[in-house]
């Protein structure tokens, strides 16, 4: 897969950062105020179990998993400036809200605007093959194309999914090792799996407003309590102003990050391949999934609405949890922890939150607390993309059958099994690149496509 990284990196750079141009040409254009539903829908969930849902989905488990994790990363061995000094640690936090800000929300956008249109506002199958329909010159090819399209979508959400439970049960494993339970090993990673995925198949029973709205609200409560507490106990004026200062240098760097693949210098090359394309390949991977999911719990609500609700409140809170996070983890390593150092040295990323947690009062209690929200983030993404899989494979129903959700359950459980059993993030990695490629290709087509039917919309409002 490096090869895929090394010699496409341009590519998903340029895709990444394309998507948010366009997204924002969307917003700020005429069709702007297109409603994605009938004219007069109103938004079917309110904006806190909307936004709850769209985060749990987007992001959910990452931000747990890499909190604490990839700020120090970036600054032990930061690659554009010398390690562990200051411009190493606001580099590293830039870095790192390089990968998790708009880019990858714009990628997850893009994929939703196109599909809610197409299947609230146009009626079409509540597919990904919809937004494509009449594409083609050639009538004849609608069909081939579309069932391609959706293979494509499919294969994407699987592994892609499949990537993020792995990484989920692995912190997981991690964390219950912090109460003396040894779980890293092949035996306590299948019981783990297995637990999540009798509380999803649980979940999936019970509909999209209830388990699925549930769980959200319920995640985003622990997650709101867990960042609180945090900020509290950690060196709160300093997260504050990191916080601040974060802003600052995301906005400023982002136009220099966003186009930048470093021919000239093979070193930046070889991290970029090994960070920001892996994260963006991730991104294209999950955007069928949760693209579709957005989109489902989107209706009523305009273009402008949903671009701006993707890309700017979950970037706000993204940037905040990894200023407290980050901060955290960035201040107990200036001020001379040499343990914190040698875990992320020795490549241990999935304890990285519970020895920042275990540096803090009521470490006991905050461990337990992070192990419920990882699972329950586990369960919403799991649930959420066995609803979609099961929605693509009943001809785009809006309610598809329990059966089909339970069968994609185990195929879920099965792929991440595999994928988890030795302990290595590396093959996870590689299943997420594989699936992005034809995937990113779809995502090209459904930007062709959309302003041609959102123009015909615009003239048939004049009229």
């Amino acid at each position: 897969m490096h090869s895929i990284t090394t010699n496409l990196g341009w590519f998903f750079v340029l895709l990444s950062t394309g998507a948010v141009i366009y997204l924002g040409y969307l917003a700020f254009s005429r069709f702007g105020d297109i409603v994605l539903g009938d004219p007069q829908d109103k938004p079917e969930f309110s904006n806190i179990s909307w936004y709850s849902m769209l985060f749990s989905a987007g992001m959910g488990v990452g931000i747990l998993f890499w909190g604490a994790a990839e700020p120090l990363i970036h600054y032990l061995n930061n690659p554009l400036f010398e390690g562990k000094t200051t411009e190493a640690a606001r580099s590293a936090m830039a870095l790192t809200l390089f990968h998790w800000g708009v880019h990858g929300w714009g990628v997850y956008t893009l994929c939703a605007v196109a599909v809610a249109y197409y299947g609230f506002r146009k009626r079409k199958s509540y597919l990904v093959s919809s937004s494509l329909t009449g594409l083609s010159p050639i009538q004849a090819l609608d069909r081939p194309l579309s069932i391609l399209t959706d293979l494509a979508a499919t294969i994407a959400i699987v592994f892609g999914l499949a990537a993020s439970l792995s990484t989920g049960t692995q912190q997981m494993a991690a964390g219950l090792g912090e109460f003396g339970i040894p779980a890293e090993n092949p035996t306590g990673y299948a019981v783990i799996l297995a637990i999540i995925t009798a509380a999803f198949v649980a979940s999936a029973s019970t509909g999209l407003k209830k388990g699925i709205k549930i769980l959200s609200n319920l995640n985003m409560l622990t997650c709101v309590t867990l960042l609180g507490f945090v900020f509290l106990a950690g060196p709160t004026l300093f997260d504050i102003k990191l916080f601040i200062d974060t802003i600052g240098g995301y906005i400023t760097s982002l136009p220099s990050l966003s186009f930048q693949v470093a021919p000239f210098t093979p070193q930046y090359e070889k991290w970029m391949a090994d960070w920001t394309i892996s994260y963006f390949t991730w991104w294209i991977a999950w955007a069928p999934f949760v693209g579709i999911f957005i989109a489902r719990i989107s209706r009523g609500r305009t273009i402008k609405e949903l671009v701006l609700g993707s890309l700017l409140v979950p970037v706000l809170f993204t940037i905040f949890w990894f200023s407290v996070f980050g901060g955290s983890a960035l201040t107990l390593v200036m001020n001379g922890d040499t343990g914190f150092v040698t875990l992320i040295q020795d490549g241990q990323y999935p304890k990285a939150l519970f020895y920042l947690l275990g540096t803090m009062p009521f470490s006991s209690v905050t461990k337990v607390v992070s192990l419920f929200l990882i699972f329950t983030f586990l369960v919403t993404s799991a649930d959420s993309a066995c609803f979609v899989l099961a929605m693509m494979t009943s001809e785009g129903d809006l309610e598809p059958k329990l059966s089909l959700k339970l069968l994609w359950a185990v195929v879920m459980a099965s792929l991440t099994a595999f994928l988890v059993k030795d302990g290595n993030l590396e093959p996870i990695k590689a299943a997420a690149q594989l699936c992005a490629g034809p995937f990113a290709i779809v995502m090209i087509l459904m930007a062709i496509s959309l302003p041609v039917r959102l123009r015909h919309q615009v003239r048939q409002r004049r009229i």
